[in-house]
């Protein structure tokens, strides 16, 4: 028996409440449920976590009544045996806490490669407790260097200039090994790691459903692996281990213009894997990679994201990954003197295949060519079945849309290839999908002696829940909405992307930081992020700069608006997830980022340079994309003071009492400076740009005698465009909610559904299924935007989808975490009913509102262990716990219509 505990006194206090809890009769635990939803690291049943200290939560049974948690006690153990002996590794004790989020695991360091049991009770506020829950697990995986007995290995020296076929890997082992005839296996792990992409194949069945795996990192800064269950995968006798590692980031084309290149992290791909088999005996037997593994190359001669990949079946290695296969011609490995650098569990999703989508029309092109329409701009690759003579070639090409001649349009891939080709070996019908490639496309075109049996395209993108969703009377919101998830799902593939189809792909910070809430609401993205953002630190330049892509390749400065993604997207995942650890593992490098702003700065004035409001439309004289009417030196000002601002709250949370005076300080020197530079006596704002007041308005820039001034400015210069909005990527993510803040949702809902250009609905009309770059990438009347910029899949400007979220639907936080919820719903336009759900870390939160006539009804449903203060349109506001809650009111006259 092995009971940890901070004292003896609570070790026995532990066990005791245990035992009387199991003897309890049944009606002490009248109104408490036993708590659901367990979750270590925010993954069920984890497998191969990296954190010494894994963060536990769990959701407390929603019963329709006001339940709220007054203590917890969490039990971890080595087994379900001790477990339910009571035989525990750590117990908690009784803990006086609401807290059911990220609740840190305080026993003794964990082990590598073991399996922990944890189960939690629950205290109502009458002191009745719960049933224990159901039994959860995480397994932890390898936590150190010296965990590892695999070494880096490579295939056969190539021609490392050139896209380079992908390597296969084998090796041979028995179970039983020698020595241990008759005993069986318990478990089997598999720990991967690549540089470059793999995957991994076991007696010819492929391991898993990733693709593209182990992801993008910094390779020479820090490398991911996964772990993977392969125990059914193994067999009595003879075994194969196998792997193919193709380009990937590590070695394929990156970046575009004159930086477009290859291997930016080294020459070589390479292979480092360990399997683990524990016998029932207690015995373990490791295969691991070294140079006796064999490797050689194959039919994919060339694999890569951006160009494509080129399959020749006729270098096909049949059965390679089986028993009994004669690997006569194969070369031994090369060991790889691979930077030593922390290997870390990779603790997010990996890209999976997620739904396949049939042609909505097909059509001939002028070369004979088949052109297939998916109905929806999305990202993945095609799969097709097709019949050939041999040496028959099939090419796929790909693209968002079409010339009017019904033909490719492709000038915006610029130097991104996007091929597909497939060379048969013998005459015959085969189906065939790529390997390490792919495409951001709606219509792809078929070259090929015979039309296709049949073609599908493949949707892939990083596996993320599904976190809400929202409905309204209006089928172009909805159909907005869709194209902003649509946009995520294509954009967030390993990191938050800019777009998914040209020579770029890159994780663009100021993209990310404007549309982060929007993301939060439509999906689970905290791991995915908290990983991101792990890549934005390791790129930090040392004098504190953030770049402007993460990971970093070549650039070294940092632009206003792009680097502050440092400081705004762990701030949002405070807020939205409430869990501080993201706080406190980036606050050093927000604090650096603040430092250097103030030590490069001018009087607290900061330079006339970076993006400025990329691609806004306020200025008509414009010479390029960052040539806009708001001064560059506002921009970069009012993102200083409000990363001044936030890495002051920060400091409040992590209680750096001595930080948060001297950010505060901080904060409010450059917001005088600011307003002395920027803010006139009369209200107008430098520029007089509606970015320029969102930017002052939105950061609490203006000084509240002028507040009400500078607001009307704003709306003046909406209704001088008749009602449209003139920001870039940097204001129209501000754009709505100072709307919202300044009492002007009416005039928000004018830019909402405004279907002229520009705005989010002109896109729609205009038939587009994703978020565009630009607000005029295409028109029927003037056709393409500028080719070489002109992305058709870009998640910016669909930072509106907060507002839907937060004004339409009415959720947000009002406490970190939603731990305690704003419901206020803003009916407004020609909207008559809007359904909103948002999953937040307690539970469900879910609103329907709809209005008839002049009559406002709303049902809103609260989940367990938190409270919601709920507004409605006429003014009322009253406070609420769990369960659901109905009302009826009547809209005020403002608000009809």
């Amino acid at each position: 028996m092995i009971i940890w505990k901070s004292s003896l006194l609570a070790g026995i206090t532990g066990v005791v409440l245990w035992v009387n809890a199991a003897c309890l009769a049944p009606s002490l635990h009248a109104g408490v449920d036993a708590p659901v939803h367990l979750r270590c690291e925010g993954q069920e049943g984890p497998l191969g976590i990296y954190p010494r200290s894994p963060r536990l939560s769990w959701q407390l049974a929603d019963t329709g009544s006001d339940v709220r948690q007054s203590a917890y006690q969490v039990v971890v153990a080595y087994s379900r045996e001790n477990l339910d002996k009571g035989h525990f590794w750590w117990d908690s004790g009784k803990v006086i806490s609401d807290q059911s989020v990220g609740v840190v695991y305080g026993g003794p360091e964990p082990e590598a490669r073991q399996l922990y049991f944890w189960k939690v009770r629950v205290w109502d506020r009458s002191g009745n407790v719960s049933d224990w829950s159901e039994v959860a697990t995480w397994e932890t995986g390898l936590l150190g260097r010296g965990d590892w007995s695999a070494r880096w290995i490579t295939g056969h020296e190539r021609d490392t200039a050139q896209s380079m076929p992908a390597v296969y890997y084998r090796t041979q082992f028995n179970i039983p090994p020698a020595g241990q005839e008759g005993d069986k296996v318990e478990s089997a792990r598999l720990y991967v790691s690549a540089r470059g992409v793999f995957e991994g194949w076991i007696n010819g069945q492929r391991v898993g459903e990733d693709y593209f795996a182990p992801g993008w990192t910094d390779y020479n800064i820090r490398n991911q692996y996964l772990t993977y269950d392969v125990t059914d995968a193994l067999r009595k006798g003879e075994n194969v281990l196998g792997f193919i590692v193709g380009d990937g980031w590590h070695n394929g084309y990156l970046m575009w213009g004159k930086h477009h290149r290859k291997n930016w992290y080294g020459e070589d791909t390479a292979l480092l894997a360990q399997l683990v088999i524990r016998y029932q005996d207690g015995n373990e037997h490791i295969v691991a990679t070294d140079e006796n593994w064999l490797n050689r190359t194959g039919p994919i001669v060339s694999s890569d994201f951006y160009d494509g990949e080129t399959y020749d079946a006729r270098l096909e290695l049949g059965n390679w990954s089986e028993p009994g296969y004669d690997a006569e011609g194969w070369w031994p490995c090369r060991l790889l003197q691979a930077p030593q650098v922390p290997m870390e569990a990779k603790r997010f999703g990996t890209v999976r295949q997620h739904e396949t989508l049939k042609p909505v029309a097909v059509t001939r092109g002028e070369k004979g060519e088949w052109i297939y329409d998916f109905g929806q701009n999305m990202v993945g690759w095609v799969k097709l079945r097709v019949s050939g003579e041999e040496g028959d070639s099939v090419i796929l090409r790909f693209a968002e849309t079409l010339h009017p001649d019904g033909s490719l349009y492709t000038d915006n891939l610029r130097k991104a290839k996007v091929t597909d080709t497939y060379h048969f070996a013998r005459a015959g019908t085969v189906e065939w999908e790529p390997h390490f490639t792919f495409h951001g496309f709606r219509y792809a075109s078929v070259w090929a002696a015979h039309e296709p049996e049949s073609v599908e395209a493949v949707v892939m993108h990083t596996q993320l829940q599904p976190a809400g969703s929202i409905e309204t009377s209006n089928p172009l919101v909805n159909r907005l909405q869709q194209n902003i998830v649509w946009s995520l799902r294509s954009n967030f593939l390993e990191i938050p992307t800019d777009c998914p189809q040209r020579d770029e792909r890159l994780g663009w910070t100021g993209d990310a930081q404007v549309f982060i809430r929007t993301a939060i609401y439509n999906r689970d993205v905290k791991n995915f992020f908290e990983k991101w953002l792990t890549d934005l630190r390791d790129a930090q330049g040392k004098d504190g700069q953030f770049p402007n892509i993460a990971p970093r390749l070549n650039q070294k400065s940092s632009a206003a608006g792009w680097g502050d993604a440092g400081v705004i997207c762990p701030w949002a995942i405070y807020q939205f997830y409430g869990d501080r650890r993201v706080l406190e593992e980036n606050y050093e490098a927000m604090k650096a980022w603040v430092d250097f702003q103030e030590r490069s700065s001018d009087n607290l004035i900061r330079p006339e340079s970076g993006f400025g409001d990329w691609l806004a439309l306020d200025k008509e004289d414009s010479r390029g994309p960052g040539d806009t009417a708001t001064p560059r030196a506002l921009v970069a000002t009012a993102f200083f003071a409000h990363a001044a601002d936030l890495v002051a709250r920060t400091a409040e949370v992590l209680e750096n009492e001595r930080d948060k005076q001297h950010y505060s300080d901080l904060h409010e020197r450059v917001r005088t400076a600011f307003q002395k530079e920027f803010i006139s006596q009369g209200g107008r704002v430098s520029g007089d740009t509606q970015t320029a007041y969102v930017l002052a308005l939105g950061f609490g820039l203006v000084p509240e005698r002028l507040r009400e001034t500078a607001s009307g400015y704003l709306v003046d210069d909406i209704r001088a465009r008749d009602w449209h909005l003139s920001t870039g990527f940097i204001g129209t993510g501000l754009l709505m909610p100072v709307l919202n803040e300044i009492g002007r949702n009416d005039v928000a809902y004018r830019l909402l559904l405004q279907e002229t250009y520009p705005g989010w609905l002109y896109s729609v009309r205009q038939g587009a299924t994703t978020m565009w770059e630009r607000w005029n990438s295409y028109s029927h009347e003037n056709g393409f935007a500028r080719g070489g910029m002109n992305s058709f899949n870009h998640y910016a400007y669909g930072a509106v989808g907060q507002w839907l979220y937060a004004v339409v639907g009415g959720i947000s936080p009002l406490d970190p975490g939603f731990k305690s919820i704003l419901i206020r719903p803003v009916p407004g336009g020609d909207l008559t009913w809007a359904k909103t759900h948002y999953d937040c870390p307690y539970g469900r939160i879910e609103t329907d509102w709809k209005v008839e006539g002049d009559t406002f009804t709303l049902k809103a449903i609260v989940p367990p262990n938190t409270s919601a203060v709920v507004e409605l349109p006429d003014g009322r506001r009253e406070t609420v716990g769990s369960g659901v809650h109905n009302y009826t009111c009547t809209l005020p006259a403002a608000s009809r219509g």
